[in-house]
């Protein structure tokens, strides 16, 4: 950094065509719109005093490169970095705890992230529209990742969670279409509606052992995925959770599963094999809808069904007649 701008306080500052700042060790907040539409800002060093990174801070500083954020930062704001459309990496650094709401949104060329350990809530739309980013480090004591957090992050290629995430918001990674891997930790109970809807190139899905709901749209066309084992945790399948899932031919599904929603795998026109627990008790309408390769239905012993809904099985045109007791009528019409 040449000739940095060293700011004490926010007093009738111009940095209109400054290049580079370092905040004095003596501020403790970057106030609301400091640096906001500041075009020419292309290096930030962050005094090691400075416990908050305000709302739009610096929003739209589209030359900004690097951001160094000193060790005492907690909180970093609303939109702080938002549309920073040069900014290619951030270490968030060790004491912060919040990632405010869109603070890093439409930073289009941002490859790597690194979440400090004391990040416990990534709040929604932080990194979304974050096009190039490829890899993201997470701490070991985040919690929650908030709705769409990583929506559209187009370069994302896998996610591990930590032990300690335990919610994973709606459409967090939705239409990530280069995610190939997940690995959810222990402690994730439910993923919420459409987390990973349209993550096209999805292929590996490692599931924890307290999963108890696959919301919604949870996995909805994420066409490469090719086998789904659920374990004994999962109680409910939501509607559309795997629908159109084009090249999943294997499906496991868990003892303790009572409830397979409608349309949960509808169109999922690979699918060969699925082994049904035996505390299922209701498969909804269409839940498999149009699986149209699929030929064997393995039923758990002790199988505790009740019914399976009007053309559940509709459409799935290899399978064979199979009996289970209180089928519907019309549940394997063609």
């Amino acid at each position: 950094m040449t000739n940095p701008q060293i700011i004490h306080n926010f007093i009738d500052i111009d940095c209109t065509y400054v290049e580079s700042v370092f905040i004095g060790d003596n501020v403790e907040t970057i106030i609301d719109r400091a640096f906001e539409n500041s075009k020419s800002l292309k290096n930030v060093i962050i005094g090691n005093n400075v416990k908050r990174i305000g709302i739009n801070a610096f929003s739209n500083c589209t030359s900004l490169e690097s951001v160094f954020i000193g060790d005492n930062v907690e909180i970093i704001d609303t939109n702080a970095f938002a549309n920073c459309i040069s900014l290619k990496r951030i270490i968030i650094g060790s004491n912060v705890k919040t990632i405010g709401c869109r603070a890093f949104v439409g930073c289009i060329s941002l490859t790597s992230v690194i979440i400090g350990p004391k990040v416990t809530t990534i709040n929604k739309y932080a990194f979304s529209d974050c096009r190039s980013l490829s890899s993201v480090i997470i701490g070991l004591n985040l919690k929650i990742i908030g709705k769409y957090s990583f929506e559209n992050c187009t370069s994302l290629e896998c996610i591990t969670f930590g032990p300690n995430v335990w919610k994973i918001g709606d459409g967090a990674f939705r239409n990530c279409t280069f995610l190939q891997s997940v690995t959810f930790g222990p402690n994730v109970k439910c993923i919420s509606y459409s987390a990973f809807n349209s993550c096209i190139f999805l292929k590996n899905v490692i599931f924890g052992d307290n999963i108890k709901t696959i919301s919604d749209c949870a996995f909805y066309n994420c066409v490469s995925l090719e086998t789904v084992i659920i374990g004994n945790s999962v109680k409910t399948i939501g509607y559309s959770a795997f629908r159109d899932c084009t090249s999943l031919q294997i499906v496991e599904i868990g003892h303790n599963v009572k409830t397979i929603y409608d349309y949960a795998f509808s169109c999922c026109n690979s699918l060969k094999s699925i082994t049904i627990g035996s505390n299922v008790k209701t498969i909804a309408s269409n839940a498999f809808l149009d699986c149209i390769s699929l030929s064997s239905v393995i039923m758990k012993p002790n199988l505790k069904i009740k019914s399976i809904a009007p053309n559940a099985f509709n459409g799935c045109t290899s399978l064979p007649n199979t009996t289970i007791e209180k089928i519907h009528d019309s549940a394997f019409s063609k």
